[in-house]
């Protein structure tokens, strides 16, 4: 089959004339391994592999452009092309172009995921852990890379956070307010040894006057149903929820 013209398409595309009318959509990278600038023509055999290998680059580029915003990791991308439509024969082959090319690296990857993670949110070792194993990344290679958030580190955010749900939770006693931070640090991936050794350093004890606002609210409430030793009884119970065990009027 004769050669008549290239014409450049869109996205490093390229429109092969031939001579019988048929054209072929080849990208330029294709053009150049097979000669076809110099070729005068080529066989049934060479356009065949030609188109068949022009979608691996095409996949290729809409991976390209998918990672130049910010680095993904296989499982990103593989999950990106396929809702391309791509096929899953096609996706294997960029994915082996991207590694051979160091578009993917699972290891710099958890890197800099890790120290987004510092750097700019509140998150725990165990929750950026789960975050990296979703994503794809090797669980040895997240469990190695996830040292790089020392016990210092770990230990300054503990206490900011703990500091502001204290400072939110003035109503609260002692008891719910050391069982919110716990929970909370938990949720957001730190040890609770290590939540509970900075819980320790700090200095949360009931205040009260808070005792005694919530004594007069919840008395005022439950005198109207109950009363006498019944009342006592309701009064101590609901204190106790609230964390005031030991509290007593008197």
């Amino acid at each position: 089959m004769l050669i008549n013209k290239f014409s450049k398409q869109k996205n490093g595309m390229y429109k092969i004339q031939l001579e019988d009318g048929n054209s072929i959509l080849a990208h330029e990278d294709i053009i150049l391994k097979y000669d076809l600038l110099l070729k005068k023509n080529i066989t049934q055999e060479d356009k065949e592999k030609i188109e068949e290998e022009n979608l691996t680059y095409i996949s290729y580029d809409l991976a390209i452009k998918y990672i130049s915003k910010k680095m993904r990791t296989a499982k990103e991308i593989r999950e990106y092309l396929e809702n391309k439509k791509v096929d899953k024969t096609i996706i294997d082959h960029t994915i082996t172009m991207l590694e051979k090319s160091n578009y993917i690296d699972e290891r710099v990857y958890a890197k800099s995921f890790i120290n987004d993670k510092i750097n700019f949110t509140n998150d725990g070792p165990n929750k950026i852990l789960r975050e990296l194993i979703v994503k794809g990344i090797k669980e040895e290679i997240a469990t190695d890379e996830i040292l790089i958030y020392d016990k210092k580190q770990q230990l300054e955010k503990i206490e900011k956070i703990s500091k502001k749900i204290v400072s939110t939770n003035r109503n609260k006693s002692a008891y719910l307010l050391k069982n919110k931070i716990i929970n909370v640090l938990i949720n957001l991936g730190y040890e609770k040894s290590l939540i509970i050794s900075k819980i320790n350093q700090m200095s949360l004890n009931d205040n009260p006057d808070i005792a005694k606002k919530e004594y007069e609210k919840i008395y005022k409430k439950l005198s109207k149903k109950y009363s006498g030793s019944e009342l006592e009884y309701k009064m101590k119970q609901k204190m106790s929820t609230l964390g005031f065990k030991n509290y007593n009027m008197d």
